[in-house]
């Protein structure tokens, strides 16, 4: 494997990560398609590193009070546990059917992202139209009075 390549990777994960926009969505697919790492390994290089992003992330919410205490353990327990037993199911599964998986949850969430981000645009787009009524109304409005 080249060096400078896993260096560069690790980069734009980190990148991304410190944005919290998910390192692992970008470190996965170019450790796998770039550095020929294998789907297991990758997933583990992207678990290790997401620890250190994990708590520094942790540390500036909690410095800037933008994080809900009484919502920590409801969502924390759950996620531990999905995370532990999925982790489970990962280790006794094949490298082709993790990539497929991971695939498959790619392109779900760009479906997703895609679909929100029409749904803002339509959104605006519909909100300037209505605000364009307005004022082209309300002098009228004000008139009539």
């Amino acid at each position: 494997m080249n060096t400078a390549v896993l260096i560069a990777i690790g980069f734009a994960g980190g990148v991304l990560g410190g944005m919290g926009l998910g390192g692992g969505t970008l470190l996965i697919p170019l450790m796998t398609l770039l550095a020929g790492v294998p789907q297991k390994t990758a997933a583990a290089v992207n678990l290790i590193a997401f620890v250190p992003m994990a708590a520094t992330a942790l540390a500036v919410h909690a410095k800037n009070g933008l994080i809900q205490k009484d919502a920590i353990a409801p969502t924390a327990i759950p996620a531990a546990t999905v995370c532990a037993l999925f982790s489970l199911l990962a280790c006794n599964s094949k490298d082709e059917t993790l990539s497929r998986a991971f695939g498959i949850f790619l392109v779900v969430l760009g479906l997703l992202m895609l679909a929100k981000l029409l749904l803002s645009a339509l959104a605006e787009k519909t909100r300037l139209a209505m605000l364009a009524v307005i004022r082209r109304d309300l002098p009228h409005t004000f008139a009539q009075k």
